[in-house]
């Protein structure tokens, strides 16, 4: 199996990146590899001070896993599921959470949701009675920044 790129495009603006080569976690942490990307064209990246993580003694606060966690892509099959005295109920509990732009865009799949959100979503959904095997329109794989 042919290992994967890392797109440093990818990495959002504010990331925090880590200089931390001798670091015990340096082969694992998104920050470190991210830094180890970074091309010649990004002339001051966001990087944490060398300082701090000498403080830490190892025990770094700021590790992020290179692991990439399932993220759900869209919920219209469970909006569609809801029966209609639900529906309502259901989108304005979860406009409370996100506010009213952020739930669309989840909903459509504009934006993703982490496995914390697809916990809410599915946990409301049942709440009011629906019961599915698939809450979510689809799946991605993605580094949690």
């Amino acid at each position: 199996m042919e290992k994967e790129s890392f797109d440093y495009s990818k990495v959002p603006h504010n990331f925090g990146l880590c200089a931390a080569a001798d670091c015990p976690h340096a082969d694992t942490c998104l920050r470190r590899i991210a830094y180890t990307h970074t091309p010649a064209s990004v002339t001051f990246p966001p990087t944490l001070n060398p300082k701090t993580i000498e403080a830490m003694a190892g025990k770094c606060e700021y590790y992020r896993s290179n692991q990439k966690v399932r993220y759900a892509k869209g919920f219209v099959r469970t909006t569609e599921a809801l029966a209609v005295s639900a529906s309502g109920t259901f989108r304005y509990g979860l406009i409370g959470n996100w506010g009213i732009r952020r739930y669309y865009q989840k909903r459509k799949g504009e934006t993703l949701l982490s496995p914390a959100e697809q916990q809410k979503v599915m946990a409301l959904a049942r709440k009011l009675g629906l019961q599915q095997e698939e809450y979510f329109d689809s799946y991605v794989e993605e580094y949690n920044w």
